[in-house]
């Protein structure tokens, strides 16, 4: 059998080209048309497009992950710069200056004579208080008793590191110190004995 005779049995064959053939069932085209899942796709297109759609995820999950460690260190980073002296702020560790009285203490070269009660109870500004640091040219005190002119917990007096000073304090001693104009003048303090105290006391308290 040749192409020629092949091709018109096939011909003859197709119900479409003889008289008989049945009119095409549009209703049923349409319908089938209209029902056909048009998402449905081969096994390998599907699994290749879930496979990116995972590894989306992941990348996303992977990202989210690290911006919450990221975030999990800036906050430690913050808490730990925040807090120490085991768990106290550096706020709390300077609150005792923080309303402080501010003194300059001034200093002279040459010497002067010891003042006494008659001498310092002149000045407007006069406490007696302990030493707590001294640092360079600045000394800190807890103040014990104001006899006059203030009323801070913590005086910090600044030396005049140009001119030296006649009076040294020492960490831990007890003075009593007059002040005029935020200025402590060199022979405005003494050492503050157990017998001065009790004059001091004695003269501003009556006790």
């Amino acid at each position: 059998m040749n192409d020629d005779e092949l091709l018109d049995r096939l011909k003859s064959a197709d119900p479409a080209l003889t008289t008989q053939a049945p009119p095409p069932d549009i209703d049923r085209l349409v319908e089938d048309t209209l029902n056909t899942d048009t998402a449905l796709q081969s096994a390998t297109t599907a699994a290749g497009i879930a496979t990116a759609g995972w590894g989306r995820r992941r990348l996303f999950g992977l990202a989210a992950a690290g911006l919450l460690v990221l975030g999990g260190g800036v906050a430690g980073g913050i808490m730990a710069n925040s807090g120490n002296d085991n768990g106290h702020s550096a706020s709390a560790k300077t609150a005792p200056t923080a309303g402080a009285l501010r003194l300059t203490a001034e200093g002279g070269s040459g010497k002067c004579v010891v003042p006494g009660l008659a001498t310092l109870r002149k000045y407007p500004t006069l406490f007696e208080g302990t030493v707590t640091s001294v640092k360079g040219s600045t000394t800190t005190f807890r103040v014990d008793q104001w006899f006059k002119g203030g009323d801070a917990e913590t005086v910090v007096l600044t030396s005049d590191t140009g001119i030296p000073e006649t009076l040294t304090y020492a960490e831990g001693g007890r003075y009593i110190v007059g002040a005029k104009d935020g200025f402590v003048p060199p022979c405005a303090a003494i050492d503050a004995t157990p017998e001065t105290i009790a004059e001091f006391h004695q003269a501003f308290f009556g006790k």
